[in-house]
């Protein structure tokens, strides 16, 4: 890999564009300004069907509801899950921790 002399980091770093704070502000006014006056121009949009509103709602209870699931590694029985296997394996068993010598 071809490492770049000091002066073609100068000529790149001068090369690449940033915004000024002041371009930001004209952005971020002209996006303000049409946000405030479309709404006035453009002519108002039907209310939606009721059952498309219940869409969010579902999605929303069937999230919270993974809350309470149980994971695949706490329902596997008596023995002991593959979880348990991978975070404490045998050489912890023997050894003990290696950040504890």
């Amino acid at each position: 890999m071809r490492r770049a002399v000091p002066q073609e980091e100068a000529v790149a770093a001068a090369t690449t564009t940033t915004m000024d704070g002041g371009k930001v502000v004209a952005l971020l006014a002209t996006a303000a300004a049409l946000l405030l006056l479309l709404p006035l121009a453009l002519p108002p949009l039907p209310p939606p069907p009721t059952q498309l509103l219940f869409v969010p709602v579902v999605m929303l209870l069937l999230v919270a509801s993974l809350a309470f699931c149980p994971t695949a590694a706490s329902s596997g029985g008596g023995g002991k899950s593959k979880l348990a296997d991978a975070d404490h394996g045998s050489s912890f068993r023997t050894t003990g921790s290696p950040h504890l010598r």
